[in-house]
């Protein structure tokens, strides 16, 4: 079955939400963020929004949902039990790819509970990959939340300028995470 193509007006307006959806999240708190304001600022009229999303949510789920699959995808093919260095350097590299909007939803805690959303939609795609799904399910669950340290690394990274250098930092979340402090203090 052939793949259906989107009319490329949807494809704009879509991408016109989200873009000025993006601003917004970059400049307001979250719960600023309308709908009208939304349809003002990219110059469409609110039946316009209401035929692709239902309400401001929407828009950041289908984010979300982009995002979560595009680096889903990258890290599919690392075994997450044994190429931890892979794993660091996809999700810094990733990371580091990324727009403003993306990476302030990630690093800023007010942001929590959208980033909690994304990253609990890696993980549960990361449950049932190949390495971990022989795994007894709490032993599974710790090793998933262990792996999931790295953001906080790449958090505190951001938070402090960024004045390791990212290959310098890579090595290190890669030792810790592997080695824990004594790997470090060798």
């Amino acid at each position: 079955m052939a793949e259906e193509k989107l009319d490329p007006r949807i494809i704009r307006t879509k991408e016109a939400i989200q873009t000025v959806f993006k601003q917004m999240v970059c400049e307001l708190p979250y719960e600023k963020i309308t709908v009208k304001a939304i349809t003002e600022a990219a110059r469409i009229n609110r039946n316009t929004f209401y035929l692709h999303y239902n309400c401001v949510d929407d828009v950041l789920a289908e984010i979300q949902a982009k995002h979560s699959s595009e680096y889903s995808a990258i890290v599919s093919g690392i075994d997450q039990l044994k190429e931890t260095g892979k794993l660091v350097r996809a999700f810094f590299e990733y990371m580091e790819a990324q727009d403003d909007f993306f990476k302030r939803v990630t690093c800023d805690s007010r942001f929590d509970y959208i980033r909690e959303r994304m990253q609990n939609r890696v993980t549960k795609q990361a449950a049932e990959s190949r390495p971990l799904k022989g795994i007894e399910q709490s032993v599974r669950n710790i090793l998933l939340t262990f792996n999931n340290c790295v953001v906080l690394l790449y958090r505190q990274w951001v938070a402090d300028g960024r004045k390791i250098p990212m290959e310098e930092m890579i090595e290190l979340a890669t030792t810790l995470l592997e080695k824990g402090m004594k790997g470090y203090a060798k």
